[in-house]
């Protein structure tokens, strides 16, 4: 989406937003008193928005709340295209910066589904967006643990990330396929994550070959809002019309649900690598593919 269509359609959910507010305060003899809409500290839907979904009662939409900038819903601020070749500090704010920016669309998008969606449908809006929003720094914190200065950028543009998944999710968008770099490097700070429309985060870490001109692979998952459930299948050797599902090795992760905010491991023995017919090519790579390719690790 480019910057001009942003800005455009995050004035128009702030006229919304503040029409909403002015209609909501009016009221004459016998008028129920409009629901609120809150946000608590962290970002999350407040509990008594969750409660009303959960009940199926009518309650105003609830938009994002950045933790990093709290008090008032997410709103466009200036921020470069490009958060590289800054301080610390000031790479970190630029990620903030397009994070908010970001999550002001993704709250025009979905207020725009809210007004034309049925109770059920408002409900189930702002249960997702809270679960979503509140997975959301967890599920960062735990792809770059360890804290400091370094942690700290990992994780700002984590959320950039992961508010970029989401507004393609709640647009319908299919994005292009993820091609990232292969590691062989155990330090979070080096994997290539990629992050579902979920909220789900994955990385593949080649651990060692197998002795057989094959290698085993680690999978490294962070469940997001929903969990993440492992089907080895998704995850395989491709090079043109050469597959490797490899072996999966014990103990088997078949159909684990990860938590949110959760990280686990599981391995896979491609041990057939040394038959690929395309390896002089140099183009296969280690795949997730959830029905169509997704990301690629090359």
């Amino acid at each position: 989406m480019g910057r001009a269509r942003a800005v455009a359609i995050v004035v128009v959910l702030a006229g919304t937003l503040a029409a909403c507010g002015s209609s909501a305060s009016s009221s004459g003899p016998g008028a129920a008193p409009a629901a609120q809409a809150t946000a608590s500290p962290s970002g999350a839907a407040a509990p008594s928005a969750s409660a009303s979904a959960a009940s199926g009662t009518v309650t105003a939409f609830v938009p994002i709340v950045e933790p990093f900038d709290p008090g008032h819903p997410a709103r466009h601020r200036p921020a470069p295209a490009s958060c590289g070749g800054q301080a610390t500090l000031a790479v970190e704010r630029c990620y903030q910066a397009r994070t908010e920016n970001t999550d002001a669309v993704i709250d025009a998008v979905q207020l725009s589904h809210y007004q034309g969606g049925s109770q059920a449908q408002q409900a189930a809006i702002l249960a997702g967006d809270s679960a979503w929003l509140a997975a959301r720094q967890p599920v960062c914190a735990a792809a770059f643990p360890g804290g400091g200065s370094a942690a700290e950028t990992d994780i700002a543009a984590c959320l950039l990330d992961e508010s970029t998944a989401r507004l393609d999710a709640v647009e319908g968008t299919i994005p292009p396929k993820a091609m990232l770099k292969a590691t062989d490097n155990t330090d979070p700070r080096a994997f290539s994550w990629y992050t579902t429309p979920e909220g789900s985060r994955i990385a593949m870490v080649d651990t060692q070959g197998d002795g057989t001109g094959g290698a085993i692979i680690a999978w490294v998952i962070i469940g997001g809002a929903d969990g993440f459930v492992v089907n080895p299948s998704q995850f395989y050797f491709s090079d043109g019309s050469f597959i490797d599902h490899g072996v999966v090795q014990p103990p088997n992760p078949s159909f684990h649900r990860v938590p949110p905010g959760t990280e686990y491991q599981f391995a896979i023995d491609y041990s057939h690598l040394s038959a690929d017919p395309n390896a002089a090519k140099g183009m296969g790579g280690y795949v997730y593919v959830p029905g169509a390719p997704v990301a690629i690790w090359q």
